[in-house]
């Protein structure tokens, strides 16, 4: 372990500076901080030779275990894991439709969702072969239109959830009712919703029959990694369209020493006292807030609303508008030391879940020059 993050030879051996991470778990500059326990596990995982498929039914045992499901698997993120939830429930466990992907021609292809569901990830779907069906407009669908649209070809019906206030339309446990009476999956895409921790758990409990999350954000594991639960046929089909067989998932292959890594993230989640947790980020946020409150243009809170900041964050509010919120991002990234912070609609938010205790101080510092 280095003794200084900022200063780790095996970047600068290839002229990349390491940075403070103030931003969140964005993939953009590394998702999130693996405890020690994860990297020692990945290492002896690196020391020993297992079949792989063994290795993924066993750990997936464990996903099932800790969501409730009835089945689950690691994957590679959660957009891996969107991509083998189509594949699934457009294929089954059928080897020659598996073999067939991505080509889907005469299969039941299509995927429904709201015309409102947030574009981000929508090409994991497509990656697949699997074309997508938008419904109702930017207020989202009813359960009448969303009924309506169902044809020969649907597949599935996919509901994703997002930081932000409530969308239109229907609810996720709306939209597993009309899907669960055509005889449809519901797909839960929820990558990014933990904490709570309770959320694990929750998307199974209202119905749906496969839901993805990012293991490399807030679980804490690696950056490549995620989990995909649900019904035992659908994982088992997922299993089939994943590596290292060569099908549609190949391209995201999981290793061992990530999939014990992964496992043991998960572990150490479940069992980590989260308001200690959380009580230490609030004390970082309202540390920067304190040093930068009164600098003439900028206003700061400390935020944790479970709507847009599901963490403490220090939002930060300039005057100069959007340019200014520009220079003082691009002078914080480009700086010495490095600091990557987020960019939100009037300002800046300093994320504290991947702040080292200790660094938060270096934040506070650096934003006092540059906004001085």
């Amino acid at each position: 372990m280095v003794s200084d993050p900022l200063h780790n030879p095996v970047y600068s051996r290839f002229g990349v500076t390491p940075l403070i991470n103030a931003g969140g778990t964005h993939t953009t500059h590394g998702g999130s901080s693996m405890r020690h326990e994860v990297r020692e596990a990945m290492n002896l995982a690196s020391e020993s030779y297992v079949d792989l498929v063994e290795l993924k039914r066993a750990t997936g045992d464990f996903v099932a275990e800790i969501t409730g499901a009835e089945a689950g698997m690691i994957c590679s993120g959660a957009a891996g894991g969107l991509v083998l939830a189509t594949a699934a429930v457009m294929t089954g466990a059928d080897s020659e439709k598996i073999a067939q992907l991505p080509n889907t021609e005469g299969l039941r292809n299509e995927i429904l969702t709201q015309a409102n569901n947030p574009e981000g990830y929508l090409k994991c779907h497509e990656y697949a072969g699997a074309k997508l069906t938008f419904v109702g407009d930017e207020n989202g669908a009813t359960a009448d239109q969303l009924k309506q649209a169902i044809g020969d070809r649907t597949a599935a019906i996919l509901y994703t959830y997002a930081y932000g206030p409530a969308r239109g339309g229907l609810a996720a446990l709306e939209v597993a009712e009309v899907a669960h009476a055509a005889g449809l999956p519901l797909i839960v895409d929820g990558a990014a919703m933990l904490p709570p921790k309770s959320n694990l758990t929750k998307y199974i409990a209202e119905g749906a029959d496969l839901v993805t999350f990012s293991g490399g954000k807030y679980i804490g594991g690696p950056q490549s990694a995620g989990l995909l639960a649900g019904r035992s046929d659908l994982i088992e089909a997922a299993l089939e369209n994943s590596g290292p067989s060569m099908a549609i998932g190949r391209p995201q292959k999981v290793g061992r020493e990530e999939l014990i890594g992964m496992a043991t993230a998960l572990q150490l989640f479940v069992e980590t006292d989260d308001e200690e947790r959380i009580s230490s980020m609030f004390a970082k946020a309202e540390h920067i807030k304190s040093k930068i409150s009164d600098i003439p243009g900028v206003s700061a809170e400390v935020v944790l609303d479970n709507l847009n900041y599901h963490v403490p964050n220090c939002v930060i509010k300039l005057s100069g508008g959007e340019e200014e919120v520009n220079r003082v991002w691009e002078a914080m990234h480009e700086g010495s030391p490095r600091v990557y912070i987020a960019r939100n609609p009037n300002g800046l938010a300093a994320n504290m879940v991947n702040v080292l205790d200790g660094q938060e101080e270096v934040i506070a510092r650096r934003l006092v020059e540059v906004l001085s």
